[in-house]
């Protein structure tokens, strides 16, 4: 039992997996968003969009949960609570870091349907992925984190050919020197 309690305390990050969250389901352990971050995402949102949700206050719009980024860093996972705020497929999503003073994103996605939290690291902290499908065109990307927020370093696209039925793919990857390298793949296994 000591050993057990002992690497724990040592290394908690090992007790950290994969977590993924969808634009259908509200967060399981919500947490209160702060003021100056709703209120900088009342003005990052579309207008339009916060039109339609009329008979929403602005601190109801929105939801959050705290993630771990890595054994120390914490961030708020924000995304709308209401699907007025979203298209059909996708909806944004916000990550902020928990104990900034400014609303500042250290990362964000004006159209997903699902973000997983990797149990990878890259730079000490937990890698991203981000998903988004429909019936006819998809996407995912992995973004690392690089000093003060994250950024892509792999972007996977794709688009239904009608005509041979499958899957037209243009993948974007980011080199150990930092240049992006395009591949096309042209009716790929789905």
């Amino acid at each position: 039992m000591k050993t057990l309690f002992l690497l724990l305390f040592l290394f908690p990050s090992a007790l950290m997996a994969s977590e993924e969250y969808s634009i259908e389901k509200h967060f399981q352990n919500p947490a209160k968003l702060p003021a100056n971050i709703t209120a900088y995402l009342t003005k990052e949102v579309a207008p339009g969009r916060i039109a339609s949700c009329q008979e929403v206050k602005p601190h109801d719009l929105f939801e959050a949960e705290i993630v771990h980024l890595n054994a120390a860093s914490k961030a708020y996972l924000v995304k709308p609570a209401h699907m007025c705020a979203c298209s059909t497929h996708y909806c944004p999503m916000w990550m902020f870091p928990v104990k900034a003073k400014t609303a500042k994103p250290i990362w964000t996605h004006p159209a997903t349907h699902t973000l997983e939290i990797l149990d990878k690291k890259l730079s000490g902290y937990r890698k991203l992925k981000e998903i988004g499908e429909e019936p006819t065109r998809g996407h995912d990307s992995i973004w690392s984190w690089d000093r003060d927020r994250y950024t892509e370093i792999d972007n996977t696209e794709w688009t239904l050919d009608p005509e041979k039925e499958c899957r037209l793919t243009k993948q974007t990857s980011q080199m150990m020197d930092g240049r992006m390298v395009q591949h096309f793949i042209k009716c790929a296994q789905n």
